[in-house]
């Protein structure tokens, strides 16, 4: 098998000939091409060769185009401070107010914003991998798009949570307008993602943490928009030959069985949830990646711990019967050492059950 081959089989819960390994590495395919992320994440071509050459030295089954998360929300408006060599934050909202929304109009992912930038560097990647290695777009989830959008974080979780203290109707109807417009938004790149090569498309929701919300509004309102997009996209990254996948950060135990339901093809499970609960709470629906904790392990460790955890979550998933794909939990640390994550993607080629 092919690396792409090999990814695709595992995440379409068949048996792949070894275990794919896919590290979440877009910053620190940065780092380790020296170019800094304020060049690295405005310039695709800079972006895909600093992938091709993450390859040429771990050999991992899966490429990723990937920096931060302001990339759509940066073409609705949203403003943005860069510094030279750390990823962005947020400076401005696309409007201060929620009652401001009606302004706001999905993006053009060929024109708007830096999702130019990440269409390129995949188109480019796909280009030079052609079908021996899966190429991994990004996607920012539709909870956190949605907050970038109107206010801010802090402004959008208070919406939220005066919305349902208050039970705010009118509150309440324009959140869920919001959340259209963000998965709106995702869809249409995603879209133009797949279009450009992608193997994947993906919601990363990191604010959907049990961290920052509670299950309930997880259910109420998360998890309805991102079973729109995959409802929307599957068709369409199925008919290319690809899959979907969602991430949420942190301990998302409680929401896992959710989470399942959404449609994704693959749930990247954070290094805070045990393989086995989580293989046990998805029952087999989806395929799952992670978990090697992206600090302790891969950036504290040295190479005998990272093949022993490596190990662990093979052993823990029974990789062998497929649906897994050995990930980091989260986004490998910028500074993490190379001979660490060459031992991860070893120890997945190498494991016999």
């Amino acid at each position: 098998m092919t690396s792409r081959e090999r990814f695709l089989a595992a995440a379409r819960r068949e048996v792949p000939d070894r275990i794919p390994a896919a590290p979440y590495n877009g910053n620190f395919g940065a780092a380790l091409a020296g170019i800094p992320l304020s060049l690295y994440n405005t310039n695709g071509k800079l972006m895909a060769q600093a992938h091709i050459r993450t390859w040429e030295l771990l050999g991992h089954d899966v490429v990723v185009a990937q920096s931060d998360n302001y990339y759509i929300a940066q073409g609705f408006g949203c403003v943005i401070h860069q510094p030279e060599n750390l990823t962005p934050h947020l400076v401005k909202p696309a409007v201060e107010k929620l009652e401001e929304i009606d302004a706001l109009k999905v993006p053009d992912p060929y024109r708007d914003g830096r999702m130019p930038v990440y269409l390129e560097a995949v188109h480019l990647l796909k280009e030079h991998f052609g079908a021996e290695v899966a190429v991994r777009g990004p996607g920012t989830g539709p909870f956190s798009l949605a907050s970038y959008l109107a206010g801010g974080t802090e402004n959008f979780l208070m919406e939220i949570a005066t919305a349902e203290m208050d039970e705010d109707k009118q509150k309440e109807k324009l959140l869920f307008q919001l959340m259209e417009l963000s998965s709106d938004a995702l869809i249409a790149f995603l879209k133009a993602l797949l279009a450009s090569g992608s193997d994947v498309a993906q919601a990363g929701d990191s604010l959907a943490s049990l961290s920052m919300i509670s299950p309930a509004i997880y259910e109420k309102y998360v998890f309805p928009f991102e079973k729109k997009v995959f409802s929307a996209i599957n068709p369409i990254a199925h008919a290319k030959g690809g899959v979907t996948l969602l991430h949420i950060c942190g301990d998302t135990r409680k929401i896992l069985p959710l989470m399942a339901e959404t449609g994704a093809d693959i749930l990247e499970i954070d290094s805070q949830v045990d393989l086995a609960e989580a293989k046990a709470l998805t029952k087999g629906k989806v395929a799952l990646m992670g978990n090697l904790d992206p600090t302790e392990v891969l950036f504290r460790g040295t190479p005998e711990t990272v093949r022993a955890a490596s190990e662990a979550c093979m052993r823990a998933m029974e990789a062998e019967k497929g649906g897994f794909i050995l990930g980091s939990g989260c986004e490998v640390v910028m500074q993490s050492p190379l001979e660490n994550l060459k031992a991860m993607v070893e120890a997945a080629h190498a494991y016999i059950p």
